[in-house]
């Protein structure tokens, strides 16, 4: 592509860059209505995450030597806030995952998280509903998402399903009956899956989750609610109070897409740092080096407030608003 090609090309996506502008205006409006305050989250970070699977770029400085790492999401930050006492915060920040692009992913996307002290999961299912309407009124006929056979009515509130029901449902056994990691790896090969010894439950679950549930999501027509989770897959999260052994989480879908995922936040620091060398472990079994330990956020953990926090992947509802792909919505040249 020559220079004048590169371009022709952006002033051809100027009109999409003026509506991704247009929505970033009605998010942060949203918020700021409704008393939080917007933070401005690092870019060059000594940590970027916990998570097994998730992997962090890399940026090394000539002029320094230093190296640092692009965050994976703003939340050890924001947690520093709200350890601090900054009230009700969010953030509207790059995050950057080194992973394949796709249609719903892209290495580098825009991240909309936002805590709540004192919230609980039931507040920030509100506080989804509230901002899928505000923008399917400004962004769809009649705030519904219309495109073929799939219809989703953004201002209709949320379908709440329980992650449990869901499994009997599409996979034929609760999670909770998956007591081992050989009953995980029958489940799965049961739906289609060669899971062999080297797949964990976490991949067995992701499988069932991705090619069995995610599916029959964009039936409802209107956004899905999905919470109550394995331990697992809540890293940063506490169990639920009256059911020990259940991840106090939602993931948040429309037309069938993953949208956002909610923790009530975990405020224990001994167990979130048994969690972090556990996740370590599991990275080193894949052969990834180890995410750093950011001792700042572990000690902030021990206190944070009760609060309820969320990430909400902005391209990705963009898109999806749009009827285009997260590479489209990008600013990128």
């Amino acid at each position: 592509m020559t220079p004048s090609d590169a371009l022709d090309r952006l002033r051809g996506r100027l009109p999409l860059l003026q509506e991704r502008a247009r929505f970033l205006r009605e998010v942060r409006a949203f918020f700021r209505r409704r008393g939080f305050w917007e933070v401005d989250a690092p870019s060059l970070v000594a940590s970027a995450g916990m998570e097994p699977h998730l992997d962090p770029f890399e940026a090394r400085g000539w002029a320094t030597g230093r190296t640092a790492l692009l965050p994976t999401s703003p939340e050890f930050y924001l947690k520093k806030l709200l350890a601090a006492g900054s009230g009700p915060c969010f953030s509207l920040a790059p995050a950057f995952r080194d992973e394949p692009p796709g249609k719903g992913h892209s290495p580098e996307f825009l991240l909309l998280e936002w805590y709540r002290p004192a919230g609980t999961l039931r507040g920030l299912a509100r506080d989804c509903e509230a901002l899928l309407a505000r923008l399917g009124r400004r962004f769809l006929p009649a705030g519904v998402l219309e495109r073929g056979r799939l219809r989703c009515d953004f201002a209709a509130g949320v379908e709440r399903l329980e992650l449990g029901e869901a499994f009997r449902r599409w996979v034929g056994r609760d999670w909770r009956a998956l007591d081992s990691e050989e009953a995980w790896r029958d489940t799965a090969c049961r739906h289609g899956a060669a899971a062999d010894g080297s797949w964990s439950e976490n991949d067995c679950f992701s499988y069932l989750l991705l090619t069995r549930i995610e599916p029959e999501l964009a039936r409802f027509g209107r956004p899905v609610l999905l919470s109550g989770y394995p331990p697992f897959q809540g890293a940063l999260a506490r169990e639920w109070a009256a059911e020990p052994g259940v991840i106090a989480r939602f993931e948040l879908y429309a037309a069938g897409v993953e949208l956002a995922n909610a923790y009530q936040e975990l405020t224990d620091g001994a167990e979130q740092r048994r969690r972090y060398d556990a996740y370590q472990a599991e990275r080193a079994r894949l052969g990834k080096p180890p995410h750093p330990p950011d001792e700042a956020f572990l000690a902030a953990v021990e206190r944070l407030p009760e609060c309820a926090g969320i990430a909400l992947g902005a391209d990705r509802l963009l898109a999806l608003l749009l009827g285009r792909t997260v590479a489209d919505v990008r600013h990128g040249e």
